[in-house]
């Protein structure tokens, strides 16, 4: 199944060593989400290296979970990991990697990008709504944790609006992750409707 990637980009009037030192610190830019709520994280004063594994607890719209997010990137302006399930037996429905870079446009502003790059493994019709469903999910998501981060190091004045998602988001959920239609198997009615090997199944 095709890997997805959005990112987004928000000007901060605050210099890059000001949201550097922020973001550096991984219990601060790991938190820096909508549906992360927390990391078993504790370095003792140390820097954070590549290849370090962090819990991070995730409660996504009432679903409560761990991931294990893998550091891949640290360096001046930039952090990046991936995130797995931390029980090895489970099917990572959104397997993703996330990573924010930041970028100095003056003494007193910078521009912060944040990325998302994944796949959305729901159900059978993944193959063919998955992307749809991603691109009026991610780009929103994106945007409130940029604001999100201005807030946070005292660029906003005031705290962010909660998460809008488009109305059509709840349904279209629904529908990926649907096993049957009309009584019928999903997979077998994508078998029979798309050319050979579009019908991915789903573990």
């Amino acid at each position: 199944m095709a890997r997805l990637t959005c990112h987004r980009e928000l000007t901060i009037d605050k210099s890059a060593d000001e949201v550097w030192d922020y973001l550096s610190d991984l219990s601060s830019s790991m938190t820096v989400n909508q549906f992360h709520v927390g990391v078993d994280y504790d370095l003792g004063g140390k820097s954070p290296k590549r290849g370090m594994v962090v819990p991070i607890h995730h409660n996504v719209f009432g679903h409560e979970h761990v991931r294990l997010a893998s550091v891949q990137i640290y360096e001046r302006y930039a952090i990046g990991w991936g995130e797995r399930l931390d029980d090895p037996n489970k099917t990572d429905t959104f397997p993703h990697s996330e990573s924010w870079r930041i970028e100095p446009a003056g003494p007193k502003r910078c521009t912060v990008r944040n990325y998302l790059r994944g796949a959305i493994r729901q159900g059978p019709l993944s193959v063919v709504l998955g992307e749809y469903l991603w691109s009026i999910t991610v780009p929103p998501i994106l945007d409130a944790d940029l604001r999100e981060l201005a807030w946070r190091i005292g660029a906003s004045d005031s705290p962010p609006a909660p998460l809008q998602l488009p109305p059509e988001h709840a349904v279209i959920s629904r529908l990926v992750a649907a096993r049957t239609i009309d009584g019928e198997p999903v997979d077998k009615l994508l078998a029979d409707l798309l050319p050979d090997g579009a019908a991915m199944p789903v573990e």
